[in-house]
């Protein structure tokens, strides 16, 4: 039998009693139809599973004490920051829950010249974007949340760079590397990578120009031009793939 996941916003620790209340409140009673008595999983984000048992359900929320603590096995062990152009559309909730379960670890949105979506209204996402990664995160086992940092300009970017192993942005003008031989070639302890996916009219030429003049490295994803949400998805698999297993 499937285990029942719950997220709880909040401290979890042995022994201590919790109330839950919302929409984690209604999967537990309304959807999952739990007892008074039944053990189930909670989990909070940072990396460890809850086990409690359902002490007492209210109308609006349940009771749980904690009675153990484990550390979970699903959890990345690379760090992964997608950095996501904006897009139309669910393209970015679809992102957000197949990135969670692939396993990357941070969503970075940012705006370029050739996003037609633009900042200032992309603000009110972010809360729906963690409802995806919980649930994500719930169906796949894992037991941390990918985290969201903001919408970033170019600029802003490029000053990141420096910050990790590696920074691969996906191109279609790359001519000389791939993403995959360069992951091929990667050591052992590059664990810190980032990996920068475009629009869907891709990058001007001077932010091309800025990104690899701060380090980053351009890279091809091969011979066909992928939709954006599609290259996040297959970029998240391939890294995560390679270096997991390097």
């Amino acid at each position: 039998m499937k285990e029942k996941r719950y997220f709880y916003d909040g401290e979890l620790n042995i022994n201590k009693i919790i109330k839950l209340e919302g929409d984690e409140f209604h999967h537990l009673t309304n959807v999952m139809r739990t007892r008074v008595g039944e053990d189930i999983c909670l989990f909070n984000g940072n990396g460890n599973f809850y086990f409690g048992v359902v002490l007492n359900i209210q109308k609006k929320f349940a009771e749980i004490e904690i009675k153990s603590i484990q550390n979970s096995l699903n959890e990345p062990t690379i760090n992964l920051t997608v950095y996501q152009a904006l897009a139309k559309g669910d393209k970015l909730s679809l992102i957000m829950q197949k990135i969670t379960e692939i396993g990357a670890t941070n969503l970075c949105l940012f705006e370029s010249k050739f996003t037609d979506v633009k900042a200032s209204n992309e603000n009110n996402k972010f809360d729906r974007l963690k409802n995806i990664t919980i649930s994500a995160a719930k169906q796949c086992g894992r037991a941390t949340l990918v985290k969201t940092n903001g919408i970033f300009n170019i600029n802003q970017i490029a000053k990141e760079i420096i910050n990790f192993d590696k920074f691969f942005i996906a191109y279609e003008n790359s001519e000389n590397r791939t993403l995959v031989n360069e992951l091929f070639n990667l050591n052992s302890n590059d664990k810190n990578i980032a990996i920068m996916i475009g629009a869907e009219g891709g990058f001007a030429d001077d932010e091309i120009k800025l990104l690899e003049k701060s380090g980053a490295i351009i890279v091809s994803l091969g011979k066909r031009i992928l939709r954006t949400e599609t290259a996040s998805i297959a970029c998240t698999a391939l890294i995560t793939q390679i270096l997991e297993n390097k």
